[in-house]
């Protein structure tokens, strides 16, 4: 893709500067290899980690703890398939005691700023939801909201939720009644938490189940220049056409922004020129 706008850019119709051409090739390479930073909370237990493996993969690299301090958060890099990987960040904090709150508080002002998205973690059959709901009003709430961080709640290993018997090994999927309980689980996780439903997803990471829509609610939550260094790391087998296509469509519009802000008085010959590449490239389109 971003050599066939390049070629476009070339075109001697285009009249486009050696500076303007330069800005806008630092754009796509900022956009195409874009690396998505993720917060991942919730109590021990929830199956953070394997939740990240399943969606974005099993080799993992720790960077670093964030800070010198036993409880700082901890920077984990997956994937590096296509691009330079998905930075994970393991947040401390909830499940941990009250009196700490002031000091994660100061510490969650300085980080939220640098995350795309939050995935808030529940395990399924955890029934104790006060923990958390204290801890994502008091801590995490006010200062996502100000730095307009999107927040999913994801509720892990599904397939213990009551009756658990009825999960069916072979097909990886709830039985009726279970997943009736599974969709109560959603309900109450969005009205403890005071979010709409679709902010909540239901998986079990260990068996694949979910997955596929909770990557089509990442993309589609995200901003549209940064869907793209996401799905870029995800599993494939977990990238449904919507999700690609959301992708791809957040990446195009973004590109054919760029050029308009960068070449203003032949952004239209420009914007028209991409937008028949895109028909040609994408068959969605």
């Amino acid at each position: 893709m971003a050599t066939e706008v390049l070629a476009l850019l070339h075109h001697p119709q285009a009249q486009v500067s050696a500076e303007q051409l330069q800005a806008i090739r630092d754009r796509i390479h900022e956009v195409v290899h874009y690396q998505a930073v993720v917060g991942v909370l919730g109590k021990t237990g929830a199956g953070k980690s394997s939740l990240c493996n399943a969606l974005f993969g099993q080799e993992e690299t720790e960077v670093s703890a964030i800070d010198a301090c036993t409880r700082a958060p901890q920077e984990i890099t997956l994937a590096y398939r296509q691009g330079k990987g998905i930075a994970l960040i393991d947040m401390p904090g909830v499940g941990e005691s009250q009196a700490r709150d002031a000091e994660y508080a100061a510490m969650y002002e300085d980080m939220l700023p640098e995350l795309d998205l939050i995935l808030w973690v529940i395990k399924g059959d955890d029934r104790a939801l006060s923990i958390d709901e204290r801890f994502y009003n008091d801590v995490v709430r006010p200062y996502a909201a100000r730095a307009g961080i999107p927040v999913l709640f994801v509720i892990n290993q599904v397939d213990k939720i009551e009756p658990s018997h009825e999960w069916s090994w072979q097909q990886q999927q709830p039985g009726p009644v279970q997943a009736g309980s599974i969709r109560a689980k959603v309900l109450r996780v969005s009205q403890h938490f005071d979010v709409t439903a679709e902010q909540v997803c239901a998986v079990s990471a260990t068996w694949g189940f979910g997955l596929v829509q909770l990557i089509e609610t990442i993309i589609r939550t995200l901003p549209k220049e940064r869907r793209w260094g996401l799905l870029r790391e995800a599993r494939t087998e977990h990238v449904s056409k919507k999700a690609r296509q959301d992708a791809e469509q957040g990446l195009w519009d973004t590109l054919r922004h760029a050029a308009t802000e960068i070449l203003k008085e032949s952004a239209g010959l420009i914007v028209d020129g991409l937008t028949a590449l895109g028909r040609r490239l994408f068959s969605w389109w």
